[in-house]
């Protein structure tokens, strides 16, 4: 068992056991890191969060420290589960490598409207105009003008940018517009500069999953989110 406490050589092993587009990337920023642990092709990650420290294991055999209250684990490991852990979620990553093709889009910057659409179309949506993780809208159209489904691109605290809060109007859905928005906004976040995309989904959400391959995503990591009960 290898242990560090420096982030570069976290982000090393990471890259060289999981590949460029990799999980701990996204989800553990330098300024909120801890440790890694290292067991041959696991690694369990420490970050700090407000409710405390918070856990990302990756690998078949990850080192589960005493100290984590929330965690995250790959969705084979079944024999991690004993009855001081409750699962929360399933959720999957997954990651985009952003190049150049022809799109359609508009950039979009009425936060009123976007603001309203979320609310009637896509209320559970993360990422909302005010946001300071916001770098910018992207809307496409029906035949008819009118808007049909809208997207972000997000930066979060790891520096890494995010898909976020596509939204397709309840009237429109199943016409493609999720997939023709997505497509669009990784064509504007190209032209931009920016290298990598990625996003997070609840593994349930088998529509917006299908879209998301359909223009390129690859997944990179499917987790549940656990907490630990603590002794009263």
């Amino acid at each position: 068992m290898d242990r560090t406490s420096s982030y570069e050589e976290a982000m090393e092993w990471a890259l060289e056991l999981y590949g460029e587009l990799n999980v701990p990337r996204v989800w553990i920023p330098k300024r909120a890191f801890v440790e890694a642990i290292r067991t041959g092709d696991s690694v369990s990650f420490t970050r700090t969060t407000s409710e405390g420290f918070f856990g990302l294991a990756i690998g078949p055999v990850p080192h589960i420290p005493s100290e984590w209250i929330r965690f995250a684990l790959p969705q084979d490991l079944d024999s991690y589960l004993t009855s001081a852990f409750t699962a929360q979620h399933h959720w999957q990553t997954h990651a985009f490598a952003t190049r150049e093709v022809s799109y359609e889009i508009e950039p979009f910057e009425d936060d009123e409207f976007i603001l309203a659409f979320l609310e009637s179309h896509a209320p559970d949506s993360s990422a909302k105009p005010g946001n300071p993780e916001i770098q910018f809208w992207g809307a496409v159209r029906n035949p008819e003008g009118e808007i049909a489904a809208i997207a972000a691109i997000t930066q979060w605290e790891s520096g890494e940018y995010m898909l976020s809060s596509v939204a397709t109007h309840t009237d429109m859905r199943g016409l493609g517009y999720a997939q023709k928005v997505c497509a669009g906004i990784l064509g504007l976040a190209y032209d931009r500069g920016i290298e990598r995309i990625y996003l997070v989904v609840i593994s349930s959400n088998v529509p917006a999953i299908s879209a998301y391959k359909k223009v390129g995503f690859q997944e990179i990591g499917k987790f549940v989110t656990y907490s630990r009960e603590l002794a009263g």
